[in-house]
């Protein structure tokens, strides 16, 4: 089995970073803008404006009125703005406050509201620059046609994009729409941490579930973190072909996603003899840490996404089991796909056979923690969820092989059944949560 493409896990997260905000797409589209009001100028002076007078698509006038027009389209696009921005405010603050705040990178990464927001920025800095670029009527008696008219085009364009906006925002605040979302983000991080290919094929995963006990007796050098944090990502372009040049065995102690104490032990290295402080300074660079934890390598962090949302859409406020249930078919989706992909090996080995890291990866186990015990809890009123947490752990366990797993998927539906008697429940309810419960422990404890 190899080692997943290095580079995928830097360029993720950087990708990540640039995508989910409303700073970059606006960004480039402005540069671009500026560009195009270069260009359009230089078209300008290419075509004299008797060719162009006879147009109905063409603006005409003077320097002066074609200045004028310029400043006033610009004008007009930052007066409509402060619509767009208040557009932009509510669905944040709404999703915020029904759905979490670790949603709202679903819709900061949203691409149709970075463009219409990107197209009003450009058009202003195309009015803007291409104001500015007019030359007095001294230097240039003609006036830029062309370049006035675009700006009008561009003007048309974000107004309908407002519209766009509006359509957009009002469809996805609809919670199938948010949840489909994160479940769409659960299953690229599942996907992209069991890649089995690698550059190269340098590195290999070797098939053992634990490293050898030679060397888990052997003394080891701790590498300490420099400040606190959540591990975002640990980055295998470094470290492995580190490891490899200093002819050492590195265990990454925390997870992807786990709190870093300052001071806390985030590596042990062997042989010990061989670190000085330059090679602690380049292990602990390879752990890169953040203030919250992203889905770059965090599988957990993607299921509790969609767990929160279900949780909070159980709670009395707002008593909607029905965006719980969505939840819940998403979580059982991605869960599918990760059992099905089968757990990764923690030992890379490599293309000599020497074991160059280990590192212990999120198991099926926590991730079904993750996803059934907080929302178990909350919803042990409402047999429908109930009820439905047992047919996605059906759903699951028609992708587990795994006998171990079949039987950590069988605690969980008995511990649903064993809610259901905590609640509030009619006893009706309670006898159609146990005949699920004990249909689903037989499948369950029948061979594969």
């Amino acid at each position: 089995m190899r080692f997943p493409l290095k580079s995928r896990i830097a360029g993720r997260y950087t990708w990540d970073r640039m995508s989910v905000n409303f700073l970059f797409i606006p960004g480039v589209m402005a540069l671009g803008a500026v560009l195009l009001a270069w260009s359009m100028y230089w078209l300008d002076v290419q075509i004299p404006n008797e060719v162009l007078n006879t147009s109905r698509f063409i603006i005409s006038g003077s320097v002066g009125e074609l200045r004028g027009y310029l400043f006033g389209m610009a004008t007009a696009v930052l007066t409509t703005a402060g619509v767009v921005f208040t557009l932009l405010t509510l669905p944040l603050s709404t999703v915020a406050a029904q759905y979490g705040s670790r949603l709202l990178r679903i819709f900061l990464g949203d691409r149709t509201t970075q463009f219409v927001l990107g197209m009003f920025v450009a058009t202003f800095a195309y009015c803007i620059f291409s104001a500015m670029g007019i030359p007095p009527v001294e230097v240039q008696h003609e006036g830029p046609q062309i370049t006035t008219t675009v700006g009008l085009y561009l003007l048309v364009a974000s107004f309908a994009c407002l519209i766009l906006l509006i359509q957009h925002i009002s469809i996805m605040l609809q919670a199938p729409n948010i949840a489909a979302a994160a479940g769409a983000e659960l299953l690229e991080v599942v996907r992209e941490t069991n890649q089995q290919e690698t550059r190269g094929g340098e590195y290999q995963r070797q098939t053992a579930r634990s490293p050898p006990d030679s060397l888990m007796k052997a003394e080891a050098h701790p590498v300490r973190a420099g400040k606190p944090g959540y591990i975002q990502y640990v980055d295998p372009e470094n470290i492995l072909p580190l490891a490899e040049k200093k002819d050492i065995v590195i265990r990454i102690v925390p997870k992807p996603g786990a709190f870093v104490r300052n001071g806390m032990i985030i590596a042990r290295v062997w042989p010990a003899d061989r670190v000085d402080n330059e090679l602690e300074d380049e292990i602990r660079n390879t752990l890169h840490l953040g203030n919250q934890r992203t889905p770059t390598q965090d599988v957990e962090y993607a299921v509790n996404q969609l767990t929160e949302m279900a949780v909070r859409a159980m709670s009395p406020a707002i008593n909607d089991p029905f965006t719980a249930m969505t939840c819940l078919d998403y979580i059982g989706d991605g869960l599918a796909l990760f059992a099905r992909q089968g757990m990764i090996s923690p030992n890379i080995y490599d293309s000599h056979g020497q074991l160059r890291l280990v590192f212990d990866p999120v198991t099926f186990d926590e991730l079904l923690s993750a996803a059934f015990d907080m929302l178990r809890h909350a919803s042990s009123d409402n047999v429908s969820v109930l009820l439905h947490m047992l047919e996605i752990i059906d759903v699951i366990s028609q992708e587990t092989k795994s006998p171990d797993a079949r039987q950590e998927l069988l605690r969980h539906a008995t511990l649903i059944e064993v809610e259901s008697q905590t609640g509030s429940l009619i006893e009706e309810d309670r006898k159609s949560i146990q005949e699920s419960s004990e249909a689903l422990h037989l499948k369950l404890k029948s061979p594969v």
